[in-house]
């Protein structure tokens, strides 16, 4: 959908989920917003959130709403909204069991009996899911 950007959404929902709720913010408020809203546990540094605000802003994701004084405000676009939006999560899980699934089928040797009941458990309960018709 949005090629490999699920693999590193941490961050990035993050960010989108913050413009999405509180409007545009610049860099630096997006930091100290993130380390509100962890309570402090995680202040990240701006080498981590200038490149995932460019990366956003390369997959129009996000966008520059002002420059001033040196400074750029992003703001979430229409197709960043799109990417929180429940189906777009749905796809992204379906992704990364895709990516699991030929890790396991790439690694089945290391796959013992413990783990076969436990795959076979999980598989059960998706066969019936996707047999409901209701």
């Amino acid at each position: 959908m949005y090629g490999h950007w699920h693999r590193r959404r941490g961050l990035s929902e993050l960010i989108l989920s913050l413009l999405s709720k509180k409007g545009e913010m610049t860099g630096a408020q997006i930091i100290r917003e993130i380390e509100k809203v962890t309570q402090g546990i995680w202040r990240p540094s701006p080498g981590a959130i200038y490149p995932a605000l460019d990366k956003l802003e390369s997959n129009e994701l996000i966008s520059v709403s002002k420059a001033e004084k040196g400074q750029k405000y992003y703001q979430i676009t229409e197709k960043g909204r799109k990417l929180l939006a429940p189906q777009s999560n749905l796809d992204v899980v379906i992704g990364d069991v895709e990516y699991n699934i030929r890790y396991i089928v790439e690694n089945k040797e290391l796959i013992n009996a413990e783990i076969r009941e436990r795959l076979r458990r999980i598989l059960s309960q998706l066969e019936e899911i996707l047999n409901d018709q209701s």
